[in-house]
């Protein structure tokens, strides 16, 4: 299946094993791995067994995708300068995955008049997850979240480690929707306030739930939409809530070269200061 791109609607095109082809508009919600689902302009509604079509080569197994972003600025001698980079890559063989997402802001400042530099932004976070399918739409994981931001006073470091189960609410040529929930494990520690701290430093059972969305409406862009959220049992429920948005949009259309958009907003009652918001605009290149 080769996509073509559309503003309103994905106009695909078909090529069947009989040498026929059809072009037409996808119906991503009502299509499969399985079926396709097209819009003809003359010939309607018509449903494609993959059995029909040519194959499309093998999927490679390996995924990464590189993104970076720089900043300057100078302003009657006030200078400030930073970067982000962020790394996302998988490998999938069978019912097995495994993914890694990486993610890391620097920036610093020098005042007019002072000699040294202060550092305004040292943070990031990094994701190890497992994933294999059992049948139909259910999947069992295994997952390690690590968050730092060293200007913190109390939870400079937060670690989350969960495993459990995930369901595919959605999942067809263009929507991928996955929830899933399990226990976990999550500890905080460092910071100058964590000795005085009562819980910074220790480790406490958890509850971690995740909702993914990936949408990808044409060959020019795609969205991805993250929220985790982890429930810790420490006086009460202590919520660690991350909000995360990319938006990736591919001007050459060969799913390559790309600018993303970048947004994360961190909700955590365990550290001080408990609200850590983040926006990045980089430019990347698909590796894979």
């Amino acid at each position: 299946m080769i996509a073509a791109p559309a503003a309103s609607a994905q106009q695909i095109t078909l090529k069947l094993k009989n040498g026929d082809t059809l072009k037409g508009v996808l119906v991503p919600d009502e299509s499969t791995e399985a079926v396709t689902i097209l819009l003809h302009p003359v010939l309607g509604r018509l449903r494609i067994p993959a059995t029909a079509l040519i194959p499309q080569p093998p999927a490679k197994p390996w995924k990464l995708s590189v993104s970076g972003g720089l900043s300057a600025n100078n302003t009657d001698d006030d200078l400030s300068a930073g970067g982000t980079f962020q790394l996302d890559t998988s490998y999938s063989e069978g019912a097995d995955k495994v993914a890694l997402k990486g993610r890391a802001t620097y920036e610093v400042s020098r005042d007019q008049g002072e000699t040294a530099s202060t550092t305004d932004t040292n943070e990031g976070n990094g994701e190890l997850r497992y994933t294999r399918r059992l049948g139909g739409r259910l999947n069992a994981y295994a997952a390690t979240n690590f968050n730092y931001d060293t200007l913190n006073t109390i939870g400079t470091d937060v670690f989350v480690g969960s495993a459990g189960l995930g369901y595919d609410l959605i999942k067809n040529k263009t929507t991928t929707l996955n929830v899933s929930l399990g226990p976990s494990i999550q500890q905080i520690w460092g910071g100058p306030g964590c000795e005085a701290d009562p819980v910074c430093g220790q480790a406490f059972a958890a509850g971690t739930a995740r909702a993914e969305l990936e949408w990808k409406p044409s060959s020019l862009a795609s969205i991805t939409v993250t929220n985790s959220y982890t429930g810790a049992y420490v006086n009460g429920i202590a919520t660690n809530n991350t909000f995360s948005v990319a938006l990736k949009i591919f001007p050459m259309g060969n799913q390559r070269l790309f600018t993303s958009l970048n947004g994360q907003t961190i909700y955590n009652e365990l550290q001080s200061p408990t609200i850590n918001n983040s926006v990045s605009m980089q430019l990347g290149v698909k590796l894979d």
